[in-house]
């Protein structure tokens, strides 16, 4: 992103921010699949990091399941447009308030953070909250998928009102792909090939899509062969092969794995 739009994002996420208790929250009723479950555990933020992660005050780091915020500076880096504005809405629903935390079905990560759901003492969920007001992409990660139709249903809401990172154009073509990493993608399908177990669907441009038997339960079909020529919108952390030390000849520079329905998109 250009120097100028940068500016632009950082001067939007102050007001965003200054205005966030201003906007509606995430309406929920007892049928909403964001209601908090039976059991959730009573907790106290220490610090928000960002605007996905928090410790608590009894040590615990907490990554929420379900949302990717942008990401803050780092090593000399920049932030991310909207990181900073991730953080400060996190920071507002999070500290100075008890919270209520339900771990996933697969409770840490690699990192050793705990992997969990929030939610305020009015039982609202706050994965859901960030992600209707537009800072942070909806994310589906097996086993963690429990709440997957909130997290998508309150993201749209940003997404309808060009909210946050809404308000500019998140998705690029394969063609303009120049690394990897968390990205919203968007291209044709110019191939569809099995090998063994796993499917692989090419894209124009340097993208290929990987679907594996393990998760194929999720999906109601797989792509195929009538699937060529269709336009399709993709989420996910692509892996830029070049990284692996050099690629074999005929194979594409990026690859997503496709894991969950909400990954993928037919236009």
């Amino acid at each position: 992103m250009a120097l100028s739009n940068r500016k632009k994002a950082s001067h939007w996420g102050a007001f965003f921010v200054a205005c966030l208790l201003a906007l509606p929250v995430y309406a929920q009723s007892h049928d909403d699949p964001c209601v908090m479950p039976a059991g959730a555990e009573a907790v106290q933020t220490q610090r928000v990091t960002d605007g996905d992660t928090l410790r608590l005050r009894d040590g615990r780091r907490v990554r929420l399941i379900g949302i990717n915020s942008p990401e803050l500076g780092r090593n000399g880096k920049p932030s991310e447009p909207y990181a900073q504005a991730a953080r400060r809405a996190l920071q507002a629903l999070a500290e100075d308030a008890t919270l209520y935390l339900v771990t996933g079905s697969e409770a840490t990560d690699r990192y050793g953070r705990t992997l969990g759901y929030l939610f305020d003492e009015q039982g609202r969920n706050l994965e859901a909250q960030l992600l209707a007001r537009g800072v942070g992409y909806a994310v589906a990660i097996p086993p963690n998928v429990a709440m997957v139709a909130c997290h998508a249903a309150a993201e749209q809401v940003a997404r309808d009102a060009r909210q946050g990172l809404w308000q500019e154009q998140p998705v690029v073509a394969t063609s303009d792909l120049r690394s990897g990493g968390f990205h919203l993608v968007r291209g044709k399908v110019s191939a569809v090939n099995r090998a063994g177990n796993t499917l692989w669907v090419d894209l124009e441009g340097p993208l290929t899509l990987r679907f594996v038997a393990a998760d194929s339960e999720a999906f109601g079909s797989l792509p195929d062969r009538s699937w060529i020529g269709a336009e399709l919108e993709l989420r996910g952390w692509i892996i830029d092969r070049q990284n692996w030390g050099g690629m074999r000849p005929g194979f594409r520079r990026f690859m997503l794995n496709v894991r969950h329905p909400l990954q993928i998109r037919r236009l």
